[in-house]
C-alpha cells in the first residue's frame, strides 16, 4: 500500500515506486472492485462464499507458481501485466504472491473466522481506506513520517476507514457499537502505518476484525 511515494510490501527491500500512472489507477480500481466480495457476501451463505473464492484462490496461486516455472507464462504475464505489477511482484528471483492473491486469502480468512457483519467491515475498510489512501499518499503525501509512511496518506485512511464503519451494517446501532468501530479503525490506522514483514492486504483486515471482536466480547457481551 502507498500512503507515501514508496511502496514495497517487504521491508528489506524498499525501493521508489516505479509503477506508471495508468498501471496505478487501474491497479487501485481493481482493488475497489473487490468489494464485491464483501458486499456479496451480505447476501450470500457463508459456505458457498469460502467455496468459490477458494477455488478463485487455488487458480491464482497455480498461475503464481506457473509463472515462475514457465517461460512462457512469466513472459506473458510480464508483457500483458507488467505495468499493473510491483517488481516484487515479477522478480523471479523469490517466490511471492501477487497482493490480488493476498485479498482473496484475507477474504477467505475473514469470512471463515469472524461474524459476518465483522468480517464485511474489515473487508470493506481493506478496499477503501487501503486504495484510496495510496493514491493520495502516491500523489500528495511529500511529507514522510517514516520510510514508505506520510501524514497525509496515514489521514486518508482513517478518514476512510471512519466513512466505511459508519455506513457498514451493524448488530445494534447503538452509540457504543459505533465506538467500538471507532477504536477498530484507529486500531487498523496504527497497524497500517507500521512496517511490517506482512502483506498489508492480510494485515488491514485481520486487524480490524480482531479489535471489533475483542471490543465486542468485552464491551458489548452476548451481541455477537
Amino acid at each position: 500500500m502507498i500512503k507515501k511515494n514508496i511502496q514495497m510490501q517487504n521491508p528489506e527491500n524498499i525501493q521508489q515506486n516505479s509503477t506508471p500512472i495508468r498501471g496505478e489507477i487501474l491497479r487501485k480500481l481493481i482493488h475497489y472492485a473487490s468489494s464485491a466480495i464483501p458486499i456479496s457476501y451480505l447476501f450470500l451463505e457463508k459456505n458457498f462464499v469460502l467455496i468459490i473464492l477458494g477455488i478463485i484462490l487455488v487458480l491464482m496461486l497455480i498461475v503464481e507458481f506457473l509463472k515462475y516455472k514457465s517461460d512462457f507464462i512469466y513472459n506473458f504475464y510480464t508483457k500483458n501485466f507488467k505495468f499493473l505489477l510491483r517488481e516484487h511482484e515479477y522478480d523471479r528471483r523469490k517466490f511471492r504472491i501477487n497482493g490480488a492473491s493476498w485479498v482473496i486469502f484475507a477474504a477467505i480468512v475473514c469470512i471463515a473466522v469472524f461474524p459476518k457483519i465483522i468480517a464485511v467491515t474489515g473487508l470493506l475498510i481493506l478496499v477503501f481506506a487501503d486504495s484510496t489512501s495510496a493514491l493520495v499518499g502516491r500523489y500528495f503525501g511529500k511529507k514522510q513520517y517514516a520510510p514508505n509512511r506520510s501524514y497525509v496518506g496515514t489521514i486518508t485512511f482513517f478518514m476512510v476507514g471512519v466513512i466505511v464503519m459508519l455506513l457498514t451494517p451493524k448488530f445494534l446501532g447503538t452509540s457504543k457499537e459505533y465506538a467500538v468501530g471507532m477504536i477498530a479503525v484507529l486500531a487498523t490506522t496504527v497497524a497500517d502505518s507500521l512496517i511490517l514483514p506482512v502483506d498489508d492486504n492480510l494485515t488491514i483486515p485481520l486487524t480490524c476484525c480482531t479489535v471489533m471482536y475483542l471490543m465486542y466480547v468485552i464491551f458489548l457481551p452476548g451481541v455477537i
